[in-house]
């Protein structure tokens, strides 16, 4: 059996924290980007705008989660919340709502924009959200697949899902 201990003492801050930082710069994108579609009244579809505001929950609730898992890591507490089912329960739903989130907002952008082709206002912004949304998606694979791998891992050596990720 392989000891991940180490590894996740190391690479759980680094993975939580870089997804709060992707995430929160996701959520004031979309927030922004929200707030000039209320204030001006100019969103380019309504569907564009519902996935934007979705994006805005998604976002906030992903910076909110992944912060509580990194400060709850490093002061070593949280008990059930920041075990190996804790992580994967939340971690999934959290994977579910970034996943809706990202894919909702290239449907309703049709893809790939090209702002010089595409009349879409606010069109930078909205391709930047896309690309922060999607790099939110790409690192909760990663946990999700992580987390996936420590709980396989502690079946096989008799432990609880309910213990910490570390040993």
């Amino acid at each position: 059996m392989v000891d991940t201990s180490a590894i996740v003492r190391r690479a759980h801050p680094i993975l939580f924290i870089t997804l709060a930082v992707i995430s929160f710069i996701a959520a004031v994108i979309a927030s922004t980007i929200v707030t000039d579609y209320n204030n001006n009244g100019n969103p380019p579809s309504t569907s564009l705008n519902n996935a934007t505001r979705f994006t805005v929950f998604a976002s906030w609730w992903t910076f909110v989660i992944s912060t509580a898992y990194a400060v709850l890591f490093l002061i070593n507490k949280g008990g059930v919340f920041t075990s190996i089912a804790g992580h994967a329960i939340s971690t999934f739903l959290t994977f579910i709502f970034v996943t809706a989130s990202a894919g909702s907002l290239t449907d309703a952008t049709g893809g790939a924009l090209t702002c010089s082709r595409d009349r879409i206002v606010y069109c930078g912004s909205t391709r930047a959200l896309q690309a922060f949304v999607w790099i939110e998606w790409g690192l909760l694979v990663i946990i999700l697949a992580l987390v996936a791998f420590i709980g396989a891992g502690s079946f096989r050596g008799g432990r609880s899902v309910k213990e910490p990720l570390t040993a």
